[in-house]
């Protein structure tokens, strides 16, 4: 089987959006350096982000915990049941769920959405959490492996980046952020750059009259850092004296941007070495809007033109890093602005705390 076939792609925002300048200006401008306030408003490559929470109802000077106002499996469940529209479900033989959220200690959301979405009893159900922002190719991967086992069955690949609650947790905790506080000031930066999304899309084997895009699966690479032994990012949970956990993020930012821009490097030169034909085919790229920085520095390093990336850079102001869900998100924004011709090219480069992915997807319908 050389290619999966998607179908039936759901992009979600959540239901509050902000501009960073509301937020450090406004929600936040008590806690905030002056000059972490300029840096949030001018050096992050995001003008926008979507949040699951109504701000104007927190008191951020108190450290209670709020939950958030728009559930991440409410959000799962609407975007599962348009991506399902008209479509039988007992017909999806495998459901795979990403999660980027904090309640990795609970049931797999698919406990849940099984039931309610009609799925059949059988079906069998993946659960990937932790992979970070570089999922969506190990979705493509195990449903490849499926498909050869079971004949005609289709899978449904339902991905959600809601990290919101962490990192709005600890800042309600801070008194004070300053760019000399290194732990905190990174809390900060990515309470503010992510965005509360999910994706769907249905995979098939084969072609069909839905399909929207297909990709090479000689095209999917992945690629890990084996030398270094230190953790360039961790979020740990750890009790405080009320015994109420904490996450409590260590980030080396320099770090983990030259290691996935570095391994992005090879894995474009081993692409373009596997696949020369469609490589020198490829009309538009996207990279993972991790902000700007980042994609800044793995463009520069993989050496892509950046009139090619134009879309990654304009997704990623107008809604922020949008985690795990980005690649589904970049492909159907492509589709909705008509980016790509029939039957055209384009290449994605997915990266985050797990490693690298790269492949090429073709546009269909």
């Amino acid at each position: 089987m050389p290619s999966v076939n998607l179908s039936n792609i759901v992009f979600t925002k959540a239901k509050f959006r902000y501009s960073i300048s509301e937020i450090v200006d406004d929600f936040l401008k008590k806690k905030l350096d002056k000059e972490v306030r300029e840096y949030a408003k001018n050096e992050l490559g995001i003008d926008y982000v979507y949040k699951s929470y109504d701000f104007s109802k927190i008191d951020f000077d108190k450290g209670d915990f709020v939950e958030p106002d728009v559930s991440l499996n409410d959000m799962y469940y609407k975007t599962a049941k348009k991506s399902l529209r008209g479509v039988n479900p007992k017909k999806i033989g495998l459901f795979i769920t990403i999660n980027d959220n904090q309640q990795y200690l609970d049931p797999s959301p698919t406990v849940e959405l099984i039931p309610k979405l009609s799925f059949r009893k059988d079906i069998r159900a993946q659960n990937f959490q932790g992979l970070a922002c570089s999922s969506f190719s190990e979705s493509l991967l195990n449903s490849a492996g499926y498909f050869l086992m079971n004949g005609k069955e289709d899978a449904f690949v339902l991905i959600g980046t809601h990290y919101t609650p962490w990192f709005l947790d600890r800042i309600k905790q801070i008194k004070h952020i300053s760019k000399k506080d290194k732990t905190n000031f990174y809390n900060l930066i990515y309470f503010l750059i992510f965005s509360d999304a999910v994706a769907s899309t249905i995979l098939s084997q084969t072609k069909t009259k839905n399909t929207q895009i297909q990709i090479d699966l000689k095209s999917i690479l992945t690629l890990k850092d084996t030398k270094n032994t230190e953790k360039n990012a961790t979020i740990k949970m750890s009790p405080d004296k009320k015994h109420r956990i904490i996450f409590d993020m260590k980030l080396q930012p320099k770090k983990l941007r030259e290691e996935v821009a570095d391994l992005s490097a090879q894995n474009l030169k081993l692409l373009r070495k596997k696949m020369p034909s469609e490589f020198k085919r490829i009309k538009i790229w996207g990279l993972h809007t991790a902000g700007g920085r980042f994609v800044d520095y793995v463009a520069g390093k993989c050496q892509i033109d950046k009139t090619k990336i134009g879309l990654s850079y304009e997704l990623m102001k107008k809604t922020g890093n949008t985690g795990a869900v980005s690649s589904l998100q970049f492909i159907n924004e492509c589709i909705n602005k008509k980016a790509l011709s029939k039957n055209n090219l384009g290449c994605f480069i997915d990266y985050g705390w797990e490693g690298v992915n790269i492949f090429i997807f073709r546009k269909l319908n």
